[in-house]
Parts: C-alpha cells; sequence; structure tokens
C-alpha cells in the first residue's frame, strides 16, 4: 500500500490498479484499515478530478474498495469518516461548483455516503446535518443522485439519528412523485421504501398532514390509490391511525356536498374530497380495508347521502358535472371526439360509480347496512342508478352488484323491492331514441 502514493507521483497507474486489485478488504482486520484508509482517501483525492481513464479508473477503485469496507461493520465506517476533512472534500465533490467532477466520481461519493450510514447512527448524524440542504435538494430535484439521498435520509429518520422536519421530507418525497409521474419514469427504490415507511410503518405523517399544501395532498392521495390497488403492497397496508385520519378527512370534506345546493363548488376543497371520495371507494375492495370499513355505519350513510345529493344536483336544471349524459347519439360522439365535451377530464368523472362501488361492497355480507340502505331510502337512489351514464362507466354494473348484496339473505329488503309499485317506464334513452328514429339498427343486409 505504501508504494500507491509513489506510483501515483511517477504516474505508473497500471502498478497502482494492479496494488489496489490485490487489496483484500473482507480479510483486513480494523487497525490495517485505519492506515489503508489514509492511503485510499489520498489517492482518491489526487485521482478523482482527472478525465483521463486510467487515474478515473484509479478513482473509482479506492472509492469502490471504501464502499466495500463499509459492510464490514461501525468500526470500518467509522474509520473512513473520521479524518476531519472527509465531509468537506466528498460535498465540495458532490457540489461541484466548477462542473469538473467526473459524473461516475460523484455517484459513487454519494453511495460511499450511504454506505456509511447504514446501521450507524452516528455517522447518519454526522452525514445528514453536514449534507441536508444538498440531499433534500437531491430528492425533490429527481436527479440521477435522488435515490441515493432518500436512502441515507430514510436511513437518518428511522434511526432518528437527526431532526428532521417531516413536512419538509414529505414535500420532497412528493416533489419525486410528481416529478416522476410527468416523465412517466419509475420512482426511485428509496423514494418509495420511505413513503411505504411513513404510510405503513408509522403514524408520524397524521402530523403533517394538515400543514402540506392542498397540491402535495392530492398527490400523496393519488399515490395512495395506487398503493391501495397494487397487490404487493397489500402485505403492508396503510397504518392504521393514518387510514382512519384520511376517513376522517373525507367525511369532513365531503359534507361540503352534502350541505350545498349549489353545483358551483370550490374546485380545490372539492377536488380533494373527491380524490379521497376514490380512495375510500377502492379501500373498500380490500383487506383489511374492507372489513373495517363495513363496521362503520356513518360512512355507509354518508357515501348515501353522497349518491342521492349527487342525483339531486344532477336533474338541476343548468346542466352541470352530475348531469348524467345517456343519450346514445351523445355517448357516440363523446367517442369518436367529435363534441366540445370532454368529461374526462372533469373531476365528477366516474365519482358515482366510484359511490355506488363502496356502497356495493360495504353492503356486503352486513346486515346493519342493509337495514340502513333500506330505511335510510339509499336502496331507491341506487335503483336510479342501473341506466348508462358516459360520465360513470360501469355504474351499471356496480349497482346490480350492490342490489344483490342489498338482497342476499335479506328477506326485508327483497319484499322492500319487489313492493315497489310501478309508476311508469324510466327513462331509457336508447330505447327513446330509436323510437324517435334518431337511431336505426341496422338488419345486416348489404
Amino acid at each position: 500500500m505504501i508504494d500507491i502514493k509513489q506510483n501515483i507521483t511517477d504516474k505508473n497507474y497500471e502498478k497502482v490498479l494492479e496494488t489496489l486489485n490485490a487489496l483484500n478488504i473482507s480479510e483486513t482486520d480494523a487497525d490495517s484499515f485505519r492506515c489503508e484508509v489514509d492511503i485510499l482517501l489520498e489517492s482518491f483525492y489526487v485521482c478523482h478530478g482527472s478525465e483521463e481513464e486510467t487515474v478515473n479508473r484509479i478513482a473509482i477503485k479506492c472509492l469502490n474498495l471504501l464502499k466495500r469496507a463499509c459492510a464490514r461493520g461501525e468500526s470500518f465506517q467509522n474509520a473512513i469518516v473520521s479524518p476531519v476533512e472527509f465531509l468537506e472534500r466528498v460535498r465540495d465533490i458532490l457540489v461541484d461548483e466548477k462542473k469538473t467532477i467526473p459524473e461516475n466520481v460523484r455517484t459513487n461519493c454519494l453511495q460511499l455516503l450511504a454506505n456509511l450510514c447504514v446501521q450507524n447512527r452516528s455517522n447518519q448524524e454526522r452525514i445528514i446535518t453536514y449534507m441536508q440542504t444538498f440531499l433534500l435538494t437531491n430528492v425533490s430535484s429527481n436527479g440521477s443522485y435522488a435515490n441515493a439521498s432518500a436512502m441515507i435520509l430514510y436511513n437518518g429518520f428511522i434511526y432518528k439519528a437527526v431532526d428532521l422536519n417531516l413536512h419538509d421530507v414529505l414535500a420532497r418525497l412528493l416533489d419525486n412523485v410528481e416529478a416522476n409521474q410527468t416523465a412517466q419514469t419509475d420512482v426511485p427504490e428509496f423514494v418509495c421504501i420511505f413513503l411505504e415507511y411513513l404510510i405503513a410503518e408509522s403514524n408520524e405523517m397524521v402530523q403533517v398532514l394538515e400543514k402540506i399544501d392542498v397540491s402535495k395532498k392530492l398527490l400523496l392521495y393519488r399515490y395512495l390509490i395506487e398503493y391501495i390497488r397494487q397487490e404487493d403492497r397489500r402485505i403492508h397496508p396503510i397504518h392504521p391511525d393514518v387510514f382512519k385520519h384520511l376517513l376522517a378527512e373525507f367525511k369532513k370534506k365531503s359534507d361540503m356536498i352534502l350541505k350545498t345546493d349549489n353545483v358551483q363548488l370550490d374546485a380545490q376543497d372539492t377536488e380533494e374530497a373527491f380524490t379521497l371520495l376514490v380512495m375510500v371507494a377502492d379501500s373498500t375492495c380490500v383487506e383489511p380495508y374492507g372489513s373495517f370499513l363495513r363496521h362503520d355505519g356513518g360512512l355507509f350513510l354518508n357515501l348515501g347521502c353522497l349518491l342521492r345529493q349527487m342525483q339531486l344536483l344532477g336533474k338541476s336544471e343548468t346542466k352541470n358535472m352530475f348531469t348524467p349524459v345517456q343519450k346514445i347519439e351523445e355517448i357516440l360522439r363523446i367517442k369518436q371526439g367529435d363534441t366540445e365535451l370532454d368529461i374526462e377530464s372533469e373531476i365528477s368523472y366516474s365519482l358515482r360509480s366510484a359511490v355506488v362501488k363502496g356502497l356495493a361492497n360495504l353492503t356486503y355480507k352486513s346486515k346493519k347496512n342493509q337495514k340502513l340502505a333500506r330505511e335510510m331510502d339509499i336502496i331507491a337512489a341506487i335503483l336510479e342508478c342501473t341506466n348508462l351514464d358516459a360520465r360513470n362507466p360501469l355504474i351499471k354494473e356496480w349497482s346490480i352488484l350492490a342490489i344483490h348484496n342489498l338482497c342476499d339473505d335479506n328477506l326485508e329488503n327483497q319484499q322492500f323491492i319487489a313492493g315497489l309499485k310501478k309508476l311508469g317506464d324510466a327513462e331509457n334513452s336508447l330505447l327513446t331514441e330509436y323510437k324517435s328514429g334518431t337511431i336505426r339498427i341496422s338488419d345486416g343486409k348489404a
């Protein structure tokens, strides 16, 4: 190892690489490694800024040996980080104000910092305290350093090595999610791991959910919708405290819809309520959420009343986002793009379907909810949903399932539906348009 410094001075780079390749970190004891660290770091500092291929290989080899040594445990990690100038020099390399450091050197430096933090609380504190601004910026900017930066912050957070501002951290993680959604790329592994910890393993997020911007809340809610839908995430369900908080938020936000007779709702609050509605409706299909939600009579009534209010708003003389689109001619024009009506971009798109889906799942094997549906006139509201509506795909199918679940092993509900009196034919746009000659059915002849 002593010869390395001289060989670098003499530019005998192949000899340096030969010596480094012969070094077996896995068999080095801690005392010997302390001596080797100084030589490895000094060699790295000399070579790190060179664009010459062989010199660059020496710099990367030094970093790889140091990274490998981190796996040997805390004493090896501490030996690397203990030199006074280490963090300052690494930070200067990472920041690279003059833009002269090769990218592979900077990437490996950050990976080394990440390895130094693994199960080492003191290093986590030192590195994150010294590099916090740089690390947070990397996560939110979604550059090539986002994953390693998230890994360092994640380790520091779960071991409570440093007092990180969760509000800021969550906002940065969601910035990363948004950037990847825009670019249609995968979210980095440790951004996902960090978010999963906050979602499933900890209830700390509840403290900051009220404080984050609405735009960030919507990002989080949509992330949670996908989280709930993914089968591989179901072994790590949302933390009960987080889920209960979100459920309470939905009930609170949906009250503004239930209490209004005006379709001109606050756009921001409405979008938040509707996004939570989709999350809750999807949750009713998945365990363990479904079993928990079926015991929440308040939620069932909330959804039932919400359905009735949507129907009431949809029957307003003025067409609005809740007005059903049931005319076949209009539906065909929408599918062909031959209309200015862009229903799929409206925040109300598929919402009534989501409500009926939630009601259908909440009545499954639930005598209490079956009874509530009958007594609170929710059955009638569901029966109104059996018509085609382009604004609400699959609403007919979900309403049929809801009726099945309402009547399953429930004689009272069966009798209630059987006892309904016919007041006239329900409006059926397909038949109406056919009879009026608006649409014609081909007889199949040429």
